[in-house]
């Protein structure tokens, strides 16, 4: 398996972002994920209001609400995982992305979720932290945390994502000079055939005429 599926990738952006984003120490929360298992959650709701003294009613639809997803991951300060900061930076660092509100906005982040081939377009709705490994001075050393996600249902991205499937990840590629978008898709996906679904992702104008040091985000194709 690829070192890359074994990371998870949690990006912030103060804006509703239709792309994954390059990322970097401000944006980014990263930490090891190895899951057995991941939870995906589908809900209908319907109106089961009742008129008074009756036994029961006919549920009336009324929407069907976001898809939301819990993942588990374990926040390492032993050095065993080869992770440098301690646990309390890492948590620290893991609410500020998530959970913190910017002063710009007035709301937290909007979150890239990515782990492999799974990428969703999302905002965070709960965070269960539980600390189990401590120091003699009483300080975390492993927390366990356990992190609820809703999916944005506008988002571009998911549509993107859960429509194309591709055993490769998002790639991000820097134009070069006189390259074409028909010879970047093929050096991704070994067939160019692609290169108007990647062109409408990317909201290109003109995709024969690429600016040289812009950036083309190449999805999971199938």
């Amino acid at each position: 398996m690829p070192d890359e599926f074994a990371h998870l990738k949690i990006y912030g952006t103060e804006k509703p972002s239709d792309t994954v984003p390059v990322g970097n120490d401000d944006n980014t929360f990263e930490v090891m994920f190895n899951p057995g298992s991941y939870t995906v959650n589908n809900k209908i709701n319907f109106d089961t209001q009742q008129a008074e003294g009756s036994d029961g009613s006919d549920p009336k639809f009324k929407n069907i609400a976001p898809e939301t997803f819990s993942l588990e991951f374990v926040l390492d300060g032993t050095g065993v995982s080869a992770q440098k900061t301690t646990v309390i930076e890492q948590i620290k660092k893991f609410k500020k992305i998530t959970l913190s509100i910017n002063t710009s906005t007035h709301r937290p982040n909007y979150l890239i979720v990515q782990w492999g081939k799974f990428i969703r377009d999302c905002v965070m709705e709960s965070a269960n932290i539980t600390y189990t490994l401590f120091s003699p001075n009483g300080q975390p050393l492993r927390a366990k945390i356990v992190a609820s996600f809703v999916d944005r249902k506008e988002s571009k991205l998911n549509s993107t994502t859960s429509m194309l499937s591709s055993p490769d990840m998002t790639h991000v590629v820097i134009v070069d000079k006189d390259k074409l978008l028909p010879l970047i898709v093929y050096k991704t996906y070994r067939d160019q055939k692609y290169y108007l679904q990647v062109a409408r992702f990317n909201k290109l104008k003109n995709f024969r005429k690429l600016k040289p040091g812009s950036k083309i985000i190449l999805p999971p194709l199938s």
